[in-house]
C-alpha cells in the first residue's frame, strides 16, 4: 500500500474513532466518580450501576479497542507531520506500532487472567 493511502486511511481512523473514544471515556470517568461520590445519584448513576458499567468486560473491550484504533493511526499521522525524513519517520512508526502491539498484548493478557484466574501462576514476573 502506497504511503498517501496508508495516510488517508489513518486520517480516517483517526475521525471515526474520536466520538467514540471520547464518550467511553467519559462515561469512565462519570461511572468512577458514581462509585466513589454520592454527587451522581440524581443523575441516576448508583454505586451498583456505576460498578456494573465500569467493570463491565464488553465496555473494557470497546475502549481498548478504540484506543489502539485511534491512538496508533494518530500518533503515525503526528510523527509524519513532524518528522521530515523519510527513514525517521519509518523507525517512528514502527516504534509506535511496537508500542500498541504491546499495549495490545498487555491487556489480552489481562483479560484471559480475569477470565481464567490461574493463567500465568508461577511465571517468574507474575505473582499469579
Amino acid at each position: 500500500m502506497d504511503e498517501a493511502r496508508r495516510l488517508r486511511i489513518y486520517l480516517k481512523l483517526v475521525e471515526y474513532t474520536s466520538i467514540p473514544l471520547t464518550l467511553l471515556m467519559i462515561l469512565y470517568v462519570l461511572t468512577g466518580y458514581g462509585m466513589v461520590s454520592p454527587a451522581l445519584r440524581h443523575l441516576g448513576l448508583s454505586y451498583a450501576l456505576s460498578a456494573n458499567l465500569h467493570t463491565s468486560p464488553a465496555l473494557r473491550w470497546l475502549l481498548n479497542a478504540a484506543v489502539i484504533l485511534h491512538g496508533y493511526p494518530g500518533l503515525a499521522l503526528l510523527a509524519r507531520r513532524k518528522l521530515k525524513r523519510r527513514g525517521l519517520w519509518r523507525a517512528a512508526e514502527a516504534a509506535i506500532a511496537l508500542a500498541f502491539a504491546a499495549y495490545a498484548a498487555a491487556v489480552a493478557y489481562a483479560e484471559l487472567y480475569i477470565a481464567f484466574p490461574g493463567l500465568g501462576r508461577g511465571w517468574r514476573f507474575g505473582r499469579g
